[in-house]
């Protein structure tokens, strides 16, 4: 009896060790089992909504870099047509009249648009024809900006007076295929102002 007692209390004692110890697995399994769904299922989620942010930023970018460049495409063709405007403007009071026959000049030019060149003298002003005068440096300044020509660009044959505070000049380019006779005017306090060209046939 004694022995039966001892061995039936050894069983039941085994019986609640395998109880707790199955309790216990039961518990890891039950864990691993909330962790796997955690990180299967919650993860996801975020992986859409960082790959969905990623996706709406990329698109923003595109529809910043279309609108900035749209205005660049629109804004081209009208600075071209403003400065095709302001060209023809400028010509549209240009006129030129062919020279008497057979004289020395090929045409005559007069354009409303040519405005005095500014002057460092005060008044009155005194009209002087040296070369290494003021008046002359502003007279030839007057010249080359009717002509277009620059002044260490061109030959100088002749300035002189043509009337009280005007005064004429008769030039040609350096290499001599363009010659010119300039006729300028003074305005006060504004300086020299060219009223009219005449392109010569040949040198004077």
């Amino acid at each position: 009896m004694p022995q039966t007692g001892t061995r039936f209390a050894a069983r039941a004692k085994q019986r609640k060790i395998n109880r707790w110890l199955n309790g216990a697995i039961a518990i890891v399994v039950l864990l691993i089992v909330i962790v796997a769904w955690n990180l299967l299922f919650d993860g996801q989620p975020s992986r859409e909504k960082a790959d969905g942010g990623a996706k709406t930023a990329a698109n923003s970018a595109k529809r910043v870099e279309v609108e900035t460049a749209a205005p660049a495409e629109t804004e081209e063709p009208p600075q071209a047509d403003e400065a095709a405007s302001a060209e023809e403007e400028g010509k549209a009071g240009v006129t030129e009249t062919p020279g008497p026959p057979g004289s020395n000049i090929e045409k005559e030019i007069v354009n409303p648009a040519w405005q005095p060149i500014g002057t460092t003298q005060s008044e009155p002003h005194e009209t002087v024809f040296k070369k290494d005068s003021v008046d002359w440096k502003e007279m030839l300044d007057a010249v080359s900006y009717a002509t277009g020509i620059a002044p260490e660009e061109m030959i100088v044959w002749f300035i002189g007076n043509n009337g009280p505070n005007k005064a004429v000049a008769t030039i040609s380019t350096k290499d001599q295929t363009a010659h010119y006779k300039v006729y300028i005017e003074w305005v006060t306090n504004e300086g020299w102002k060219p009223t009219k060209v005449q392109k010569l046939k040949q040198k004077p």
